[in-house]
Protein backbone atom coordinates (compact mmCIF):
# COMPACT_ATOMS: atom_id res chain seq x y z
CA UNK A 1 0.00 0.00 0.00
CA UNK A 2 2.70 2.52 0.82
CA UNK A 3 4.73 1.85 -2.46
CA UNK A 4 1.74 2.20 -4.66
CA UNK A 5 1.09 5.72 -2.19
CA UNK A 6 4.59 6.89 -2.24
CA UNK A 7 4.80 6.31 -6.03
CA UNK A 8 1.41 8.43 -6.70
CA UNK A 9 3.46 11.12 -4.98
CA UNK A 10 6.34 10.89 -6.99
CA UNK A 11 3.93 10.91 -9.93
CA UNK A 12 1.66 14.04 -9.21
CA UNK A 13 4.12 15.96 -6.99
CA UNK A 14 7.87 15.76 -8.16
CA UNK A 15 8.69 13.93 -4.64
CA UNK A 16 10.74 10.96 -3.11
CA UNK A 17 9.25 9.39 0.21
CA UNK A 18 12.04 7.74 2.28
CA UNK A 19 12.50 6.50 5.47
CA UNK A 20 14.04 9.20 7.22
CA UNK A 21 17.44 8.98 8.39
CA UNK A 22 17.59 10.14 11.83
CA UNK A 23 16.21 9.41 15.38
CA UNK A 24 13.11 10.65 16.73
CA UNK A 25 11.04 9.71 19.87
CA UNK A 26 7.97 7.94 18.95
CA UNK A 27 4.92 6.78 20.68
CA UNK A 28 4.38 3.44 19.69
CA UNK A 29 7.33 1.07 18.15
CA UNK A 30 5.20 0.59 14.91
CA UNK A 31 4.89 4.05 14.19
CA UNK A 32 7.37 5.46 11.48
CA UNK A 33 9.46 8.14 10.28
CA UNK A 34 9.39 9.52 6.74
CA UNK A 35 11.04 12.10 4.56
CA UNK A 36 9.72 13.88 1.60
CA UNK A 37 12.51 15.05 -0.77
CA UNK A 38 12.23 17.22 -3.64
CA UNK A 39 15.37 17.16 -6.39
CA UNK A 40 17.67 15.11 -3.41
CA UNK A 41 16.95 17.61 -0.58
CA UNK A 42 14.36 17.17 2.43
CA UNK A 43 11.68 19.39 2.41
CA UNK A 44 9.12 17.69 4.75
CA UNK A 45 8.48 15.19 7.57
CA UNK A 46 6.31 12.82 8.39
CA UNK A 47 5.24 10.28 11.16
CA UNK A 48 2.98 7.39 10.20
CA UNK A 49 0.88 5.57 12.62
CA UNK A 50 -0.31 2.69 10.46
CA UNK A 51 -1.84 0.16 12.97
CA UNK A 52 -5.17 0.06 14.76
CA UNK A 53 -4.73 -0.10 18.96
CA UNK A 54 -8.58 -0.08 19.66
CA UNK A 55 -7.54 0.03 23.51
CA UNK A 56 -5.63 3.65 22.40
CA UNK A 57 -6.76 5.30 19.37
CA UNK A 58 -10.30 6.49 18.07
CA UNK A 59 -11.38 5.07 14.87
CA UNK A 60 -11.08 6.61 11.50
CA UNK A 61 -7.80 7.93 10.44
CA UNK A 62 -6.81 11.53 10.40
CA UNK A 63 -3.36 13.51 10.36
CA UNK A 64 -2.23 17.54 11.47
CA UNK A 65 0.60 19.51 12.02
CA UNK A 66 3.28 18.86 14.27
CA UNK A 67 5.31 21.53 13.69
CA UNK A 68 4.83 24.01 10.54
CA UNK A 69 8.10 25.35 8.20
CA UNK A 70 9.12 28.00 9.65
CA UNK A 71 12.02 30.86 9.01
CA UNK A 72 11.89 32.18 11.99
CA UNK A 73 12.07 29.41 14.85
CA UNK A 74 14.99 27.83 12.75
CA UNK A 75 18.04 26.13 13.88
CA UNK A 76 20.63 28.39 12.35
CA UNK A 77 20.35 31.92 10.84
CA UNK A 78 19.08 32.13 6.97
CA UNK A 79 17.99 28.28 7.89
CA UNK A 80 14.41 26.81 7.64
CA UNK A 81 12.48 24.83 9.76
CA UNK A 82 11.04 21.94 7.70
CA UNK A 83 7.69 20.85 8.38
CA UNK A 84 6.03 18.06 10.28
CA UNK A 85 3.17 16.24 10.57
CA UNK A 86 1.78 12.98 11.88
CA UNK A 87 -0.96 10.72 9.86
CA UNK A 88 -2.64 8.47 11.80
CA UNK A 89 -4.67 4.75 10.20
CA UNK A 90 -6.38 2.37 11.40
CA UNK A 91 -5.37 -0.45 9.22
CA UNK A 92 -5.37 -4.20 10.71
CA UNK A 93 -1.64 -5.00 11.27
CA UNK A 94 -0.08 -7.84 9.86
CA UNK A 95 -0.61 -11.23 11.38
CA UNK A 96 2.44 -13.52 11.11
CA UNK A 97 3.62 -13.30 7.58
CA UNK A 98 0.74 -12.28 5.81
CA UNK A 99 0.99 -8.56 5.01
CA UNK A 100 -1.71 -5.92 6.23
CA UNK A 101 -4.28 -5.62 3.62
CA UNK A 102 -6.96 -2.95 3.11
CA UNK A 103 -10.48 -4.02 2.91
CA UNK A 104 -13.23 -2.43 1.80
CA UNK A 105 -17.06 -2.78 2.75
Amino acid sequence: VLEGLFGLAKRLFDVDVVKADVTVPVWDPEVQFWQINRDGKPVAYFYLDPYSRPAEKRGGAWMDEVAGRSTVLADKAGGVRLPVAHMVCNQSPPVGGAPSLMTFR
